[in-house]
């Protein structure tokens, strides 16, 4: 009975605090939990590490081949960029394949979920601020290739079944087409900034963005009419993650000073937008997930640290 009064105890200090600290070799820029709740990080150094995000113990680190950046971090995967080749890198093998022919200067990526399909964006041309985004198939045929924006992409996001890919840019257009045939399924042009973040929502049915005004527009997939607005944050958001059930949202903040300015995190609960719980970071926050059963939440704070806390429940 006592070591049990402990062990509850412990895991309530836990959840109250400033969250556990997991220290890096270098700076970590994107992050990612896996299935087994282990915490993947793609870091500065062009490296890839997985902790033990209970523990903060290194697991692995994984070095790809000399010559490619990677763009792209999923679940048991990170897509890569060559000189003539797209391709993945598989988190248990530590071994990576190609998958599609690399057009000139690809600058973003984006991997499905099931690993089917595969999006890039990069300049239309060899001079100018335009740019293209292409989706190929699993046998690396491409499907079609469409505007992505002008100025450059600012995120790219997969819906969760593979049918929509959306690209944001630096024009402050937000472009939806269909992956079966490149159908253009909307252009939103309503937002009055550049938006930094984007993603789709577990289920499919929204798709959340949120960038300069420091607010999150949650976009329904069907009609692509703004459902809810969500503001509060008092930084300009850089990064956002759904939980796996949908029910919260993790926003990352960024100063427009210097990156290097005090932010915050906030936990949202999507169905009201009220705050949940904030959290402060010392510098921009650039990614921020949810562990797969809900339970964690984690950031990258801009620098060499993580940071995990406990979800409120």
């Amino acid at each position: 009975m006592r070591r049990a009064a402990l062990l509850l105890l412990a895991a309530g200090a836990w959840a109250q605090d400033a969250g556990r600290t997991i220290a890096s070799e270098s700076d970590v820029r994107t992050i990612v939990f896996e299935q087994d709740g282990s915490l993947s990080g793609l870091c500065a150094d062009g490296k890839i590490r997985i902790w033990d995000a209970a523990t903060g113990k290194l697991r692995k680190t994984i070095s790809p081949s000399a010559g490619e950046r990677i763009l792209a971090l999923n679940q048991g995967v990170a897509g890569t960029a060559g000189k003539t080749s797209l391709r993945l890198w598989d988190f248990d093998t530590a071994q990576g394949r190609d998958v599609a022919e690399a057009p000139a200067r690809v600058r973003t990526m984006a991997v499905a979920k099931d690993r089917k399909l595969f999006a890039a964006t990069g300049p239309s041309f060899e001079r100018g601020s335009e740019e293209t985004i292409r989706v190929w198939d699993a046998a690396g045929k491409q499907r079609f290739a469409a505007p992505a924006g002008i100025g450059g992409t600012s995120a790219l996001a997969i819906s969760p079944d593979g049918q929509i890919v959306v690209a944001s840019s630096y024009d402050t257009d937000v472009r939806a087409y269909s992956t079966r045939n490149g159908e253009l399924l909307k252009r939103i042009d309503q937002l009055p900034v550049a938006v930094f973040a984007m993603q789709f929502s577990p289920d499919g049915k929204y798709l959340a963005t949120a960038g300069v005004d420091r607010a999150v527009y949650l976009w329904d997939t069907k009609t692509w009419q703004v459902a809810k607005k969500i503001t509060g944050q008092a930084e300009m958001i850089r990064s956002l993650s759904f939980s796996p059930d949908g029910r919260y949202l993790l926003t990352g903040g960024f100063s427009e000073l210097t990156t290097r300015h005090p932010v915050e995190i906030i936990l949202w609960e999507v169905a009201t937008g009220k705050m949940v719980r904030r959290m402060a970071a010392p510098n921009a926050v650039g990614s921020v997930a949810f562990s797969p059963d809900g339970g964690m939440m984690a950031a990258a704070l801009g620098g060499k640290n993580l940071n995990v806390w406990r979800v409120p429940r």
